[in-house]
């Protein structure tokens, strides 16, 4: 029983936790609730600008102003800035300067993260580049090497090596894997362009 559990287990793939905050939508009240802020609070919020909703309609005929806030939908960046609306006035007095505070948190964390992003760019395409030159590399030593290996056990042992990559290639060609968008897939390459370089100092020529 255990070991077929196991078998199915391999199936399973691990969901993105940050695709699922993504995702996320609070009703009016179930946001309020969250957030640990009276509804009235998030209601009145929400109609002078300090907090966006992701889906509101206009009034329709014969309806109020509280029946269009129930049909209002808050996602994972306003329930955010919610909470830091509810920090920043526990210890200041006024929305107004509150507001303030918070939009200038969230413009240097912005600016951070932009600054975060251009880094690990520049060192992905660095890396990307190391790997690519590895690659040339290998490349003129197999055409060099190949040729005079004439050991069955050999050519298998290197083309065990050289097989993985030829998968990767065919991914990235098909656009299953971008490396510039994928840390792991980096890790990856570079796991296997180390492995082959192993093996082409192991396997002498006949």
């Amino acid at each position: 029983m255990q070991r077929e559990y196991s078998q199915n287990s391999d199936d399973i793939k691990p969901v993105d936790p940050f695709v699922l905050l993504k995702r996320l939508r609070l009703t009016t009240g179930k946001a309020a609730e969250f957030c640990g802020v009276s509804r009235r609070q998030l209601c009145y919020w929400t109609d002078i600008g300090l907090v966006s909703a992701v889906e509101e309609d206009d009034l329709e005929e014969g309806e109020n102003e509280q029946d269009a806030a129930s049909r209002r939908v808050y996602d994972f960046s306003a329930l955010y800035k919610i909470m830091l609306i509810r920090q920043v006035l526990s210890r200041t007095k006024g929305l107004r300067r509150a507001a303030k505070d918070i939009n200038a948190f969230l413009q240097e964390r912005e600016r951070e993260a932009e600054e975060l992003r251009a880094s690990i760019d520049k060192k992905r395409e660095e890396f990307l580049s190391q790997q690519a030159e590895r690659l040339e590399t290998i490349g003129r030593q197999l055409r060099e090497v190949l040729p005079q290996i004439e050991n069955r056990e050999k050519l298998l042992h290197m083309y065990q090596g050289i097989k993985p990559l030829q998968e990767m290639a065919r991914m990235m060609s098909s656009g299953d894997i971008v490396l510039e968008e994928d840390a792991p897939s980096c890790l990856r390459l570079a796991s296997l362009v180390e492995q082959l370089e192993a093996r082409l100092e192991s396997t002498p020529a006949d």
